[in-house]
């Protein structure tokens, strides 16, 4: 029996691997809810590859989380390289990820928000690369672009911090350097306000879900910066004052 959202799920994959996009979505294959795009998400990652970490993040302080993996093959360490071809769009967001420390394994009781964040070790300064799976990511119904992992492309995270507690989220500066023109500057820039929540509503989702998540999973919490875009060849760093920078190069 073919599972709900295998169509979708089987272009997204192929959307991957070939390189292309999805130009036209029959409105019979969007995700009527998001749990049933996060069924697409499932199916997607039964082909990717080990899970190493999440992106989780929300539209507003009130607003509810959404999530989606992140996977060994897509995750490098700062200074980090990526094929321009594979990632034609480009996107470049700055962000702070935290690295847990223990698990947080499935269990029927919630996880509340100051033991979850009692988990974390370390803060780093993040850089997501955003693609789509869409020719048109701007214009897809929110519940097809969560079925596409949320337009992650891939993610790089510069070194930890252990002191990240001293850290104000909502007063943080940061900005964005493409070939050593700043492009992008904010000042607690998040749309999820603290990301304290954000954890707690993840370690929760994963758990409902069976996951889980494990100690050494990087866990990045939204855009601080907003998106811009970088051409091919380009060298792309995000630098958050007191806590460090991450960069990459988009090799042509």
């Amino acid at each position: 029996m073919t599972p709900p959202g295998a169509e979708l799920a089987r272009r997204l994959l192929d959307a991957r691997r070939s390189v292309t996009r999805i130009a036209n979505l029959p409105a019979e294959l969007v995700p009527a809810d998001a749990a049933a795009a996060y069924a697409v998400q499932d199916l997607v990652a039964r082909e990717l590859g080990r899970i190493v970490g999440w992106k989780v993040g929300a539209a507003g302080p009130e607003a509810e989380p959404n999530c989606a993996p992140l996977f060994a093959d897509l995750v490098a360490a700062s200074p980090a390289r990526f094929a321009a071809a594979r990632f034609p769009l480009g996107g470049i967001e700055g962000e702070l990820a935290f690295r847990f420390g223990r698990d947080l394994p499935a269990r029927a009781e919630p996880y509340g928000a100051d033991e979850v964040w009692q988990a974390v070790d370390t803060l780093h300064p993040a850089i997501e690369l955003v693609d789509s799976r869409f020719a048109d990511f701007r214009a897809q119904d929110k519940q097809a672009l969560l079925a596409d992992n949320q337009s992650n492309g891939a993610f790089c995270q510069g070194a930890g911090i252990k002191d990240w507690r001293r850290v104000d989220f909502l007063a943080q500066p940061a900005r964005v350097v493409i070939d050593d023109q700043e492009v992008a500057r904010a000042v607690g820039g998040n749309a999820a306000g603290h990301p304290k929540r954000l954890l707690a509503w993840l370690a929760n989702h994963c758990a409902r879900r069976g996951y889980g998540l494990a100690a050494g999973d990087i866990v990045t919490t939204g855009t601080h910066t907003g998106l811009v875009f970088a051409e091919p060849g380009a060298a792309a760093s995000v630098r958050f004052a007191g806590i460090g920078e991450a960069s990459l190069t988009l090799t042509a």
